[in-house]
């Protein structure tokens, strides 16, 4: 197994010399023939070797013994190991997801604390092999298909070609004892059915199911690795336009909206999302994607816009600073002179300020506003202003509006009805804009 190893992390390019790893040790058989492995290539790579353990707070007094064990086993060997303690059960509750994913997104958080070169999880590949399988019963895609990654970039996983089998007898020969976790035998965990109940069913049909799925996943991840890149020169190519997009090969346009959302919205979409998806890029205007990032085309670009700004203000107007969904709307008071010299704003609206009523008030747009175009000599609703300024629309609801009571005086970018306009004679101007 030594050697299968050697030649995996030479193949991926794993380890450089002087490299500084951390080892994610749970003290259980992988992660326990992990540790051994690596302190046999130590002296070969000039590795500087650390251990981290993660206490999930799931096992009780089982996990204290786990913890003891991999203190005493780094201790053995000369090795600095931090042990970490979370209660997953609780926060897998606040975060409304599986006590499995909870305590995986947890692992990986702890780990990039760390200032290494390499993080080494002791994955193997019957490991993958799993998650393949799980993926699948998920319905994933081709990237799913793909497994565990040997690299994913500074994580290494040096076991990722050795089977459970192979790592068993390598610990049994070097007569190295670890700790076993009696979850690992619970059925109610979906990985375990896969291990225990569907794995060896399959080796009944072929006894190298391993192997060849293994193969199959590594096919399926180079193919997917040509996908991926062909897409993202599509992307280069179409700069979001959505005609272009949609006319783009069926696989190539999947990708590159695969790519789109994860990067957009950090969403990686199922194949019923894609299809809604495909359908949109025809002739939809908005789609939400997985119950919540939104995707629209806008003047034929597809874009990524933030969820609605929400929030409702009201407040009298005076000089001064206000904070808006929006930014900082500022009130200035401007004699002649301050008022030539000061740069004007394209978002800006101007009164005069000996003439402004005493019930001048700020607030959000509101339905059915109307406003008073002196430059255009008509009145026209804020709804239609905002689409002619092409005001992005989960902007326009807490879009700022001039009011004296109920009677709209006017908006950023407008102008000021003419009883309320500065004129020849104005003294000061009250300028208000949006930083």
């Amino acid at each position: 197994m030594k050697q299968k190893v050697l030649e995996t992390i030479r193949l991926y390019g794993m380890l450089s010399q002087g490299d500084s790893v951390l080892l994610a040790l749970s003290g259980g058989k992988d992660s326990t023939a992990l540790l051994q492995v690596m302190l046999e290539f130590k002296e070969l790579f000039s590795l500087q070797l650390c251990a981290v353990h993660v206490n999930h707070g799931i096992r009780g007094e089982e996990a204290q013994r786990d913890e003891r064990f991999v203190k005493d086993l780094c201790a053995k060997e000369g090795i600095d190991c931090v042990c970490r303690r979370v209660d997953i059960p609780a926060l897998s509750k606040s975060l409304g997801i599986g006590i499995e994913e909870c305590a995986r997104q947890e692992r990986y958080r702890i780990f990039k604390e760390f200032d290494v070169d390499k993080i080494a999880t002791a994955h193997t590949r019957s490991d993958s092999v799993e998650t393949m399988l799980f993926n699948l019963a998920r319905g994933s895609g081709a990237g799913g298909l793909s497994g565990i990654p040997p690299v994913n970039g500074n994580i290494i996983r040096p076991l990722i070609d050795c089977t459970a089998e192979e790592i068993a007898n390598y610990l049994k020969d070097i007569e190295q004892p670890f700790v076993e976790d009696s979850t690992n035998e619970c059925l109610d965990y979906s990985r375990n059915r896969i291990r225990h109940k569907v794995v060896p069913e399959l080796k009944e049909v072929n006894p190298a199911f391993e192997k060849n799925a293994a193969q199959a996943a590594a096919i399926i991840a180079e193919q997917q690795a040509f996908l991926h890149e062909q897409a993202q020169k599509a992307l280069l190519r179409c700069e979001n336009d959505a005609a272009l997009l949609a006319a783009l090969p069926n696989a190539v346009r999947h990708e590159a909206l695969r790519i789109l959302c994860k990067e957009n919205c950090g969403i990686v979409p199922d194949y019923a999302h894609m299809e809604a998806l495909d359908a949109f890029l025809q002739n939809g205007t908005s789609i939400q994607i997985n119950g919540g990032a939104i995707m629209r085309i806008r003047k034929g670009k597809l874009e990524f816009p933030e969820m609605p700004l929400e929030g409702e203000y009201c407040f009298a107007l005076a000089p001064g600073e206000y904070n808006l969904p929006l930014g900082i709307l500022k009130a200035e008071l401007l004699n002649c002179k301050q008022f030539e010299n000061f740069k004007a704003s394209l978002f800006s609206f101007v009164l005069d300020y000996d003439k402004i009523p005493s019930n001048l008030i700020c607030r959000n747009k509101r339905e059915g506003d109307r406003f008073f175009d002196e430059k255009r000599g008509l009145s026209k609703s804020l709804k239609k202003y905002l689409n002619e300024i092409a005001l992005a629309p989960e902007k326009r609801n807490v879009f700022p509006v001039f009011a004296a009571g109920e009677t709209v005086l006017g908006t950023l970018g407008s102008h000021a009805p003419k009883e309320y306009a500065p004129d020849a004679h104005t003294k000061n101007y009250f300028y208000l804009y949006l930083v």
